[in-house]
């Protein structure tokens, strides 16, 4: 028989805090009107994908079209989600502001990769 230490009592506590978050997570996805992610990162790709039928935006052909897309605009929407590296998110960030978009949060999600994960809606 094995006695509740303070270990296992804070892996228990980190466990659930997770599982609860991560639907959270998924709800601000599905509820999105753009997902932004770069392909050439496999957790970006893998944050996209938990995305299902929204609407993605691909950071790897952006910077081939010159981010393009951005600049004309982004479509009408309530919520952007995204999960880009810091460097990218700082030209996007920009970009967007100019278009009415304001930052609601940001997180550090990968710091060796130095991925950031952010969400901005319609002011």
């Amino acid at each position: 028989m094995s006695a509740l230490t303070r270990r296992t009592v804070l892996k228990g506590s980190a466990l659930a805090g997770a599982a609860a978050a991560v639907p959270a997570g998924a709800a601000a996805l599905k509820q999105a009107g753009l997902v932004v992610f770069d392909s050439r990162l496999p957790e970006s790709l893998a944050f996209a994908r938990t995305a299902g039928a929204v609407r993605t935006l691909d950071l790897a052909a952006e910077h081939d079209a010159h981010f393009a897309t951005i600049r004309r605009g982004v479509p009408q929407g309530k919520s952007l989600e995204g999960l880009t590296r810091w460097s990218d998110w700082v030209a996007l960030r920009s970009e967007l502001e100019s278009h009415g978009w304001r930052v609601t949060s940001e997180q550090i999600a990968a710091p060796r990769q130095r991925l950031l994960r952010w969400s901005m809606t319609r002011r």
